[in-house]
């Protein structure tokens, strides 16, 4: 088929020009929502509720309500969206969450107490001294000292930790 000429490079009539860029980290962690993440990124852009809404197909409305977190972001609107606004945070958002699902912050915490508790139970109870005979816990250097009273010790807000060394 030949052409006379006169035409002109056809451009794509909405956005994606260019690849979407990923945000900086400290934005990524610092998102609460998915729908704050889109928000996030339309204003960044500087790009109107219009131009989105057209770029995905959809209506000004519906990217209103995802925006605003009245409807859900459905998954395959997460790559139009990214195009569209020019900036994957809505996609490292998602992935963040993904990768920390499951992942309770409570369990871990006692995961670690109880891995300590179990360390300092399955330690002996007696000290070896250099010759290597072992001496039980009473009779340490030191366990047969009277106690000092704490109070009296420390200073107000201070610790007892460098008077008790000294007696």
């Amino acid at each position: 088929m030949a052409t006379t000429g006169n035409q002109t490079e056809l451009r794509l009539a909405w956005g994606v020009h260019n690849a979407p860029k990923d945000a900086p980290a400290q934005v990524v962690r610092q998102i609460e929502t998915e729908a704050q993440a889109l928000a996030v990124s339309i204003r960044a852009g500087h790009h109107k509720l219009e131009y989105v809404a057209a770029c995905i197909g959809k209506s000004k409305s519906y990217v209103s309500r995802m925006q605003n977190g009245v409807r859900p972001i459905p998954e395959k609107l997460i790559g139009p969206l990214c195009a569209a606004t020019g900036s994957n945070l809505l996609r490292q958002f998602i992935a963040l969450q993904s990768a920390l699902e499951g992942l309770c912050e409570v369990d871990r915490l006692a995961d670690l107490m109880r891995q300590h508790e179990s360390q300092r139970d399955t330690q002996p109870a007696a000290a070896v001294r250099s010759v290597g005979r072992a001496v039980p816990a009473a009779q340490r250097v030191g366990a047969g000292r009277a106690s000092l009273p704490m109070r009296a010790r420390a200073g107000q807000g201070g610790s007892p930790a460098p008077y008790l060394a000294a007696a």
